[in-house]
């Protein structure tokens, strides 16, 4: 595994023991709960942490009730970690001394380092130099703590824990935040709502541990299957990268929400691909092939948690609903099919089971509209759940109640009691009501949502995913070399982009399919040229200074003779003087036979680097903008990239067009990638586009394309 400076020299099982230390000093203790070292101080003692602690306060010989001692150096012993709530500059002093005394972690809950401008940025270097040299682990600075509900270890100053009757839950579910606020109002909410959260890291300014790393770490325990993660900008997303795959194959979950996520870093803004593929798309691509359940806000992160502790393994689409409201039933059918969801089929087991259970004027179909029978009669609830639990074709179950404020916690408790020995996933809405039912049942494992689309939206990112499909072997050496060779050419010669007509070298040197042409400067070269193309052919005005031709009027298409060529040629070099075009010349390409355009783009992203785009090409690029991004070092799924794409019916061979044929068309788009791996050091962004998809017997080819050279 790659690991950056950032992250090096974190050894097994770090994590475990900064999450469990032995004995804990508190620098800056207090006994005014109102401040930070006061607050802190008092959920260690109150919340069960059963460690030694020390309280540190050079003006008070007691501090709550407990020894108070001048510094780090008066203590009885060697701490596990010192929590530090000093001000900014004293906490240099007492990082010192915590590397003379070999105490092997820190968490600065201080603020006043690199969020504050040029001087606290270089405070904050010199106690990362200090941690660094001493071997110190360093949570944050500028956060507000950490908590582990399992041993009540609340190293946090954060109000969130200062609430009657608050009892700290253990879980499943860890997270990971950037915002102090975010991450301590996320772990409230879970635990006031039933949600089983274990543990709590906000990871402040990250210049000792980062974010990636926590996720990473958490993964390798088994007190944890999902990770719900806060994010403001991935600072190591490599790491990430890395840690995502180690969850797939570790069946774990990451969740993420991403804030601040806009398209304003696209640099190459003459490329197709850097307006179409912005920073939210990337992400969004991003994510999907790396396994990682993307949340769309705050109480959607908690709802994929929710879910995804109460039923760790995917599950299949199919669904059985029973609901005590016909109208419920198809909202939820509605939103359960805008998901690619599907309702089950009843079997004939099913059927005959229900029957005796409902009254003759109700319909025996799925969703099942109940009314309120089997909520009066709950031993009837408790048959059909188990009827819709043993049909084959069902594997979820989803349960519509409403209403019954008086009769909440008896149906809650069926529920409860039922899902524990149900084999398939079960699901609650309680619309209308039921505030302490849906608080009891998500208390035990039985999500439970007031709405139909909050439901599914929850539910959807723990579907069962397609098989993993072999990626077949290319029998095409690339010639490297080649396209390296005129890379350099251009760059050598003060170009910032590669033309189509180089940039179809580049590609031909990959294996790509590309159209036949050949660049002319008068009439009478056209003429010549022209016997070694058939026609129809088009032509093409070429310029530096011309990316997108057409909008130029630098096109002309369906030349069906070579007088018509020629004067095309010399009307399109007419065209090129009168613009001061002084570089100009024509390309004149085979007219390539009618088929189904799409784009095939890559382009330099800040937080990931070179992406791979596919998606809807030609005249619809951005009328339809409709691609997919991955990552271009990843085994590309081509199925799914295409799967994705909104504008199916421009794929499924209706209105006469081919069929896109994904095993087709992945050899050249893993070529294309393999392309972009290898020079991506050279490139910012590339188009291909269009690339025309003819039949699954034939490679699609390549039509134009340009290359955006990356600054030396």
């Amino acid at each position: 595994m790659s690991i950056d400076d950032a992250d090096a020299g974190l050894p097994d099982g770090w994590l475990e023991r900064l999450y469990a230390p032995r004995a804990v000093a508190v620098v800056g203790a207090s006994d005014d709960i109102r401040l930070p070292g006061g607050r802190l101080l008092q959920y260690l003692l109150n919340y069960g942490y059963a460690g030694r602690v020390y309280p540190v306060n050079p003006n008070r010989a007691e501090v709550q009730g407990r020894p108070a001692y001048k510094s780090l150096t008066e203590l009885p012993e060697r701490v596990d970690i010192a929590v530090v709530l000093v001000s900014a500059a004293a906490s240099v002093g007492v990082l010192e001394q915590c590397a003379a005394l070999g105490i092997p972690a820190a968490l600065f809950g201080n603020s006043g380092f690199a969020e504050t401008g040029a001087e606290g940025a270089a405070l904050q270097e010199k106690i990362a130099r200090i941690a660094r040299e001493g071997g110190i682990r360093l949570v944050g600075p500028n956060t507000n703590g950490i908590i582990d509900s399992g041993n009540g270890f609340a190293a946090t100053f954060s109000p969130v824990l200062d609430q009657k009757g608050l009892a700290l839950r253990d879980g499943p579910v860890a997270i990971v935040s950037q915002s102090g606020a975010v991450g301590a109002a996320m772990y409230y909410d879970g635990q006031r709502s039933g949600l089983a959260v274990g543990r709590l890291y906000n990871s402040g300014n990250e210049i000792g541990v980062t974010l990636e790393s926590v996720v990473d770490a958490l993964l390798d325990s088994p007190r944890f299957d999902t990770v719900l993660c806060y994010v403001e900008g991935l600072r190591r997303p490599q790491r990430f990268i890395e840690a995502a795959r180690k969850a797939r194959r570790l069946g774990k979950r990451i969740v993420l929400l991403k804030s601040g996520v806009t398209a304003a870093g696209a640099r190459a803004a003459a490329a197709h691909t850097a307006s179409l593929a912005g920073e939210d798309r990337v992400y969004d691509g991003v994510l999907r092939e790396l396994g990682v359940a993307r949340a769309r806000g705050y109480t959607h992160l908690l709802d994929l948690g929710r879910v995804l502790a109460a039923y760790p393994r995917p599950y299949g689409r199919a669904v059985s609903i029973l609901s005590m409201s016909g109208g419920i039933g198809i909202m939820l059918t509605d939103a359960l099919e805008k998901a690619g969801m599907r309702l089950a089929a009843f079997d004939a087991n099913v059927m005959a089971g229900l029957e005796p259970l409902l009254p003759a004027f109700l319909g025996v179909h799925n969703p099942l509209d109940v009314s309120g029978g089997p909520f009066h009669h709950l031993d009837r609830l408790r048959a059909m759940l188990q009827l819709f639990d043993r049909n084959p074709d069902s594997d979820v179950t989803i349960v519509a109640v409403g209403s019954f404020e008086r009769r909440q916690m008896e149906i809650a408790e069926v529920l409860a009691d039922e899902a524990r020995g149900l084999d398939k996933p079960l699901f609650v809405i309680w619309f209308g009501g039921g505030d302490a039912a849906m608080r009891f049942l998500n208390g035990r494992d039985v999500p439970c949502f007031p709405d139909a689309e909050r439901l599914v939206q929850a539910v959807v990112p723990g579907l069962r995913g397609d098989a993993i499909r072999p990626v077949a072997p290319d029998d095409v050496e690339p010639d490297t070399a080649a396209a390296r060779a005129l890379l350099a050419a251009a760059r050598a010669g003060g170009r910032k982009v590669v033309d189509e007509v180089g940039g179809k070298q580049v590609l031909r040197a990959y294996g790509i399919d590309v159209v036949s042409e050949r660049v002319v400067d008068s009439a009478a070269a056209a003429r010549r040229a022209l016997e070694g193309l058939r026609l129809p052919v088009v032509a093409k005005l070429r310029s530096d200074a011309l990316v997108h031709k057409a909008r130029a009027g630098g096109v002309r298409l369906g030349l069906t003779s070579i007088e018509s060529a020629c004067a095309a040629v010399e009307d399109l070099l007419a065209t090129a003087r009168r613009l001061g075009l002084a570089d100009a010349d024509v390309v004149l390409q085979e007219q390539v036979q009618a088929g189904v355009e799409l784009l095939l783009g890559a382009r330099r992203d800040a937080t990931f680097g070179m992406v791979v785009t596919l998606g809807i090409g030609g005249v619809l690029t951005e009328a339809w903008d409709d691609v997919q991004v991955r990552l271009a070092g990843g085994d590309l799924d081509v199925h799914d990239m295409l799967a994705r794409l909104a504008h199916q019916s421009l794929l499924d061979g209706s209105g006469g067009r081919p069929r896109v044929d994904a095993d087709a068309l992945a050899p050249t788009v893993r070529r294309f990638a393999r392309l972009v791996r290898d020079l991506g050091d050279d490139i910012e962004a590339i188009d291909v586009n269009p690339v025309i998809v003819h039949d699954a017997a034939r490679a699609p080819t390549a039509v134009d394309t340009v290359i955006f050279l990356r600054d030396a």
